[in-house]
């Protein structure tokens, strides 16, 4: 019996395992209505794939062990479960399993989107993208996001991998409020093409007024908060009376026209292509105000979709999203609807099922807010405190109010060690992988970063809930803060305190990574965090950013002011004394001191600072500065002469941002007069982040480099072209983009034909925790991450060692 069902034909018996979703496009569909075409692969599916799968546990999908470990215990059986579901064995439908058809597309398809359509069983919980069911207050970009496929043929393998986000750990807590088991959760899928919209948006009508709100082209700018929507409201004047209010969006997403898929009954006859190229891509406007993006006379036919969709649904109003796309007729472009519910209750029409209930955990209730600013997860963590909003770091009050976060424009490392005492960070500019994310991440202070107007939203002295894993902040009503209404909220939702490394690690899993052959290392710059690190099962320091353990010690002064005013051997004292300490932790094991790579728009708020460069990125900065000026190099190059002779011969030097082989040669002269070279466990890394680096590894090899440290961070941005600390170009920043694959995958493998070792210590195997299996398959030496991502790197590297962790190459 085939799981594939045709939209057209499903009833209420169907929804338990289509889901709502699916069910009311169906109704729709069967009302008259232009519904986008496509199938439902049902719940039966997913649970098939869930019975084939082989669970790490022998409590196999039981929830409620989950909650015993804490939070990185969570993340760790998320990571093992999503794993044994990418591995079961492929369940995707046949050509033989199709629905006949044909289907009247409307188009023809060129990119195919699959989207989740959940039940959970025994109750009237339909979960969907967005959780707009009782999901203790789930928004947002959604639990499961949609997955666009560029080829049918590529479903066996695009299945396990859209099924495995319902396995996050986010996804997890979600499900324990609702299920004792993961069988009690009905995943089915809509597989439906991705039509070439001109425009796109929602509709929302309810008591007599009709609600729009319109982008050019795919709604993924809206749904990745890159874009403000036009909006436009229809009351009982009809269109005659509706006024557009302006919307901005400076790109949109369109259909890649190269893109085809072949025909439906060519799918199994083909194997799918080794390397696709991405469906959708992202354009620039020409201008980027939205001001009518529909005309009188479509801006009439969409209202009257909505009136005949809330009739179909016989509900007090009704929630739509739609599209408009070209049709055989230029002037008459078509609207189709993708997704519909009824509104203000998105289970109004599906009755309760027959079973009486039972009794089970009441999901955790966001408190009433005021107001809610959205940025990106910087720094997890779920906390609340008191808001002291600045224009300027500057501007802080000294001291800073016990428990305050602090909202600022932007933070620069130079200014961020004032600030360990506070609870939590805020900021409008930066993204993902900027200094002040890293920073918060190493220190444990949950941060949001990228969130538009937050010193113009929140107000000083407001009552705010942070939640640093979602990128979200509320600021809490009066009530919500007089009941403690946060209090019962963050006792469920609370996790493990960062850093606490050794406490988050058994002893059997610390003697099976001692046999580890891809080395798990820790990136570093706090001397304070040395006595929760846990150093037992690291294998050293990957990455200590030196720049950042000096700034415990300038006492407000830039490096330079210090060598200006002649005080080299004051600075090379406190550079060992602040290095020693981590050095007699460490023991033998290898300490990786990377050279101070001074950006100039971060040390502005030292004395002595010299004046920002027009673009510092790309400026007076790495191994290049050193020959202009070599004099602060060979000050740090002293200190760590002065520890070697000391006994700690375990230091290692990594080079900054490299650019040429003729800079490391520079370099070799001082290192070599300052005896570096000297001893046997010191070796000379580069970082290898400069795109240059991927042509020249030999040319390194000759020159007496040793190791490469991958920074995939800057490695990313350079080779896409991306500022990683401007927020609005988040979504284009991604370590997992194939030209960033393909030139890790180079280095590494390069790098072992030279004779040289490789690691990584950029923030992709953090943020992208499947690379990891990837990155071992390559070959890679060791992995260098942030103190909180160690237990569940070693996990994935064991796995990922043991046969375990599936690759993506």
């Amino acid at each position: 019996m085939t799981w594939l069902r045709l939209l057209d034909d499903l009833d209420l018996a169907d929804l338990p395992t289509v889901g709502p979703k699916a069910y009311y496009l169906s109704l729709l569909k069967q009302g008259g209505l232009p519904v986008a075409q496509g199938w439902v692969l049902t719940a039966d599916a997913w649970h098939h794939g869930l019975g084939k799968m082989s669970w790490p546990q022998p409590e196999q999908d039981r929830l409620a062990p989950l909650n015993q470990g804490g939070f990185e215990a969570l993340r760790r059986r998320s990571q093992q479960w999503q794993q044994a579901l990418r591995d079961m064995p492929a369940i995707a439908p046949t050509a033989a399993d199709w629905p006949p058809g044909p289907l009247d597309w409307g188009v023809t398809p060129t990119a195919w989107m699959l989207r989740a359509s959940l039940w959970v069983d025994g109750s009237r919980e339909g979960l969907g993208e967005r959780g707009q069911s009782d999901l203790g207050g789930t928004r947002g970009d959604g639990l499961l996001p949609a997955q666009v496929e560029a080829d049918l043929a590529t479903l066996p393998q695009a299945l396990p991998q859209f099924w495995s986000q319902a396995l996050t750990a986010r996804c997890l807590v979600v499900w324990m409020l609702h299920c004792q088991r993961l069988q009690e959760l009905s995943l089915a899928t809509l597989i439906m093409p991705v039509y070439p919209a001109l425009v796109s948006g929602t509709l929302t009508r309810f008591e007599g007024q009709t609600t729009i709100a319109a982008i050019a082209g795919l709604g993924l700018a809206l749904t990745r908060g890159e874009a403000i929507p036009a909006g436009c409201r229809v009351g009982q004047g009809g269109v005659a009376d509706a006024i557009w209010t302006a919307g901005f969006q400076e790109h949109l997403y369109q259909l890649r026209p190269a893109v085809q898929s072949p025909p439906l009954a060519a799918v199994q006859s083909s194997p799918p292509p080794a390397v696709m190229a991405e469906p959708i891509q992202r354009v620039g406007r020409d201008r980027p105000e939205l001001d009518h993006p529909l005309d009188s006379a479509q801006l009439a036919r969409l209202v009257q979709l909505g009136d005949s969709a809330q009739a179909v649904l016989n509900s007090p109003g009704v929630r739509l999203e739609w599209l408009l796309y070209p049709s055989a007729d230029p002037a008459q472009p078509t609207f189709v609807i993708t997704q519909a519910a009824p509104w203000p209750d998105p289970m109004a029409v599906a009755p309760a099922p027959s079973p009486p209930p039972r009794a089970r955990p009441q999901p955790a209730l966001l408190p009433s807010a005021s107001i809610v600013v959205q940025g990106i997860g910087a720094s997890g963590g779920r906390i609340q405190g008191v808001a002291v909003v600045a224009k300027r770091p500057q501007d802080l009050p000294h001291p800073l109010p016990p428990h305050c976060i602090v909202v600022l424009p932007d933070l620069q490392p130079d200014m961020f060690f004032q600030l360990q005492a506070v609870t939590g960070i805020i900021t409008e500019r930066g993204g993902a992988t900027c200094h002040a994310a890293i920073l918060a991440r190493e220190v444990g202070i949950p941060a949001v970063v990228g969130a538009p107007q937050a010193t113009q939203l929140l107000e000083d002295g407001m009552v705010l809930w942070l939640d640093g894993d979602r990128g979200v902040v509320y600021g809490l009503s009066e009530d919500a803060v007089t009941h403690g209404q946060f209090q019962a909220t963050l006792a469920q939702l609370k996790p493990t305190a960062p850093g606490d490394v050794q406490a988050s690690i058994s002893a059997q899993q610390a003697a099976r990574y001692h046999q580890l052959n891809t080395r798990v290392m820790v990136n570093l710059s706090q001397t304070q965090r040395l006595d929760t690190l846990g150093l037992e099962p690291i294998a050293g320091v990957g990455l200590l950013r030196s720049e950042w353990l000096m700034l415990e010690i300038l006492e407000g002064r830039h490096p330079w002011d210090w060598v200006n005013r002649g005080q080299e051997a004051e600075l090379k004292g406190r550079i060992v004394q602040q290095l020693e300490p981590i050095l007699q932790a460490l023991g033998p094991k290898p300490l990786r001191y990377r050279s101070l790579d001074l950006r100039s728009h971060e040390w502005q708020a030292l004395a002595g600072s010299p004046a920002a460069e027009p673009n510092p990125m790309l400026g007076l900065r790495g191994t290049l500065s050193y020959d202009i000026d070599d004099r602060l190099f060979k000050v740090e190059l002293a200190a760590l002469a002065t520890l070697q002779r000391a006994g700690y011969t375990n230091l290692q030097l990594i080079l900054p941002f490299v650019r040429t082989v003729e800079e490391v040669i520079a370099c070799r002269r001082p290192i070599e007069q300052a005896g570096l070279t000297d001893y046997d466990g010191f070796a000379l890394w580069i970082m290898a982040e400069v795109p240059s680096v991927l042509f020249l590894l030999p040319a390194y090899a000759r020159a007496g480099v040793q190791g490469i440290a991958i920074g995939s961070n800057d490695l990313t941005q350079l080779l896409l072209a991306v500022d990683r600390d401007q927020p609005i170009m988040a979504s284009a920043y991604d370590e997992r983009h194939p030209v960033v694959r393909l030139a890790i995958a180079h280095l590494i493998q390069e790098a072992r034909r030279c004779g040289l070792l490789c690691s990584i210590c950029g923030q992709a195997p953090v943020r992208h925790p499947e690379l990891i299996a990837d990155l071992v398959a390559w070959g890679i030496n060791s992995i260098s991450v942030e103190t909180a991502a160690l237990p569940f790197t070693l996990e994935a590297v064991w796995q990922a060692e043991q046969g375990q962790g599936q690759s993506h190459t």
